[in-house]
């Protein structure tokens, strides 16, 4: 089953990397689906693939971001994962994002990222309850690194039923 990722961050150059990144090497021949669905109808309960698939949905601005997560709610289609960045000028930051999407959707993982100081990890942990489902990178990061981890942080909250 597809990891359905929002993508929040103001740099489209960041952007690209994410999508970079999260793209499965096998997706464009749809190798990657059927994998997927082979796993899903075939394998172990619970089991990963060992190439995740990711649909991503990606925005450059924090208010977009509860846009696409209202929309997903809408289309009853929620995200399995969010990745904001912290700052994303002019509009709202990645904090009130993440305090507009918690209060949307109560269980989903929400990763924050950024490359200043300016909001600690606690802030952050504070400011959008529950802290568990709450991470949090510094960037310069390896997208590729990141992907894994986000793969990761889903496939935990699927096994504990939460996503």
């Amino acid at each position: 089953m597809p990891i359905r990722l929002l993508v929040a961050d103001d740099d489209v150059n960041v952007l690209r990397c994410y999508q970079k990144a999260f793209a499965s090497p096998q997706a464009s021949s749809g190798e990657a689906t059927l994998a997927s669905l082979s796993n899903e109808l075939f394998g172990v309960e619970g089991e990963r693939p060992q190439q995740p698939v990711f649909d991503i949905v990606a925005c450059s601005q924090g208010d977009e971001a509860v846009e696409r997560v209202i929309e997903a709610a809408e289309r009853r289609l929620p995200f399995d994962a969010v990745i904001l960045d912290i700052r994303m000028p002019p509009g709202i930051n990645g904090l009130e994002a993440g305090r507009s999407i918690r209060k949307l959707d109560p269980h989903v993982p929400i990763v924050f990222v950024s490359g200043y100081a300016d909001v600690s990890k606690d802030e952050l942990m504070q400011s959008v309850l529950p802290a568990s489902r709450l991470h949090y990178f510094r960037k310069p990061l390896s997208f590729s690194g990141l992907a894994h981890d986000v793969a990761e942080i889903v496939y935990a909250a699927r096994t504990a039923g939460i996503s």
